[in-house]
């Protein structure tokens, strides 16, 4: 993988993450444009560019994500809506392994267009609420629409937010829960991925280490410029 392409593929995921279009997808198509192989070295640059992406989101929430740690319902509600992740991760590994196909990966994410039409024509009545307080059921139903997310090419944030608004949230409500749910969900599968990686390979990567690190870096600076405008016009209920 030469710099440009470490370069380009670092950008695109800086300029999808935050969009829900699925970042890992696009990812893959851009591969394909690039003529890449899809092999177990790019998983690692993969996590590079996500990391980058994790990053600048933890750096806008800073704030939030302190906030937690002092509203102790908050941070369960938060915990409590990882739950389903567990079941979803072994209940979808076929559909997950059939999905990385890249011949299937256009049908998930037409998967994810669809989602996005539906909630666009469906105007939800949003119920006042009290932060998440007393939504326990709630936040278990988002929790499990994001286990939908494992399958390559739906869109973690459609899935999460979609579902958040059918159910009465607000769309800054949801869209806030959304990402202040991607920070542990994002770094628990890099783990997860990265122990994997590191269980299966024999070989040392043949990737370079300034691959992922212009990978990272790029991910990184798109995605800070991205974080702001991208949950500002999702905040506004505009999902398209």
């Amino acid at each position: 993988m030469s710099p440009i392409e470490s370069l380009l593929l670092g950008i695109v995921q800086g300029l999808t993450e935050f969009f829900p279009v699925s970042s890992s997808a696009h990812l893959k198509i851009a591969k394909f444009l690039m003529h890449l192989d899809i092999k177990e070295d790019q998983v690692l640059f993969d996590l590079s560019c996500h990391s980058g992406t994790l990053i600048a989101l933890l750096f806008f929430l800073r704030k939030k994500i302190a906030g937690l740690f002092q509203k102790r319902e908050d941070f369960l509600f938060l915990a409590m809506a990882l739950l389903p992740l567990v079941p979803a991760y072994f209940l979808l590994k076929s559909l997950r392994e059939l999905a990385s196909s890249f011949s299937l990966l256009g049908f998930f994410l037409m998967g994810t267009g669809a989602l996005l039409f539906a909630s666009d024509r469906m105007r939800f009545k949003s119920s006042p609420g009290n932060g998440w307080k007393g939504r326990s059921h709630d936040v278990l139903w988002i929790g499990a629409s994001q286990g939908f997310a494992l399958i390559p090419g739906i869109s973690r944030s459609a899935s999460t937010i979609s579902c958040a608004q059918s159910l009465g949230w607000s769309a800054a409500e949801a869209v806030q829960f959304s990402f202040l749910l991607a920070i542990p969900t994002i770094l628990g599968g890099n783990i997860l991925e990265l122990v994997h990686l590191l269980m299966l390979s024999k070989d040392p990567p043949s990737l370079s280490f300034s691959s992922c690190l212009i990978g990272f870096l790029s991910s990184l600076g798109v995605g800070a410029l991205m974080v702001k405008p991208a949950i500002r016009r999702l905040s506004k209920g505009n999902l398209r």
